[in-house]
């Protein structure tokens, strides 16, 4: 009898595959030079939300990713491979207000090919890191750095962040997005 086959992918993401979750790892503990394995990952990541999946609202997005915690977010850009997204230490909420954290960052992959990632902490206005607001997804930065708005009027715009090379217009562009809970194991 053989045994049963283990899942080509631990987590479950349409956009990303398991070794994005070992550099994500790393990142998150600011290890630059080097990488963890998906075998070594230290964090559990729980998919909260798939705007496919659940519904590209945002009343769904604050329904399934308010208050969770740290999250990372997936954004899968149309018509290329380039994938995009950040990472939010502290949690989402409703509360319109902008929180204060040192942990934040963005990122980019130009391609399948991990060798062009890109990720860029927070450098400036700290106090502006993550802004938290009931008509808005996932917004990183005091100039809306990356803003993920569920009206198509999506943008990156470099102001807490720095450059890391993404369309600077990101409306009708893209084509999906996750939400992941990161949980320390």
């Amino acid at each position: 009898m053989q045994s049963p086959r283990k899942p080509k992918f631990i987590y479950d993401s349409v956009i990303i595959e398991d070794q994005h979750f070992a550099i994500f790892s790393s990142w998150i503990e600011k290890k630059n030079g080097s990488h963890y394995n998906v075998k070594n990952i230290p964090y559990n990541f729980n998919l909260l939300y798939r705007i496919s999946k659940d519904g590209n609202t945002t009343g769904a997005f604050h329904e399934k990713c308010d208050n969770k915690g740290a999250t990372i977010v997936v954004v899968k850009i149309q018509n290329s491979e380039m994938i995009i997204g950040g990472y939010n230490p502290l949690y989402w909420d409703q509360s319109n207000n902008y929180m204060y954290t040192q942990d934040s960052f963005i990122f980019s992959f130009k391609n399948k090919n991990f060798q062009t990632a890109k990720v860029g902490y927070i450098y400036a206005y700290h106090d502006n890191a993550i802004y938290c607001n009931q008509n808005y997804g996932p917004t990183f930065g005091g100039g809306h750095d990356l803003h993920i708005s569920h009206s198509n009027k999506s943008y990156i715009n470099q102001y807490s962040y720095p450059n890391l090379d993404i369309p600077k217009d990101l409306n009708n562009i893209i084509v999906d997005y996750e939400v992941f809970q990161v949980i320390k194991k």
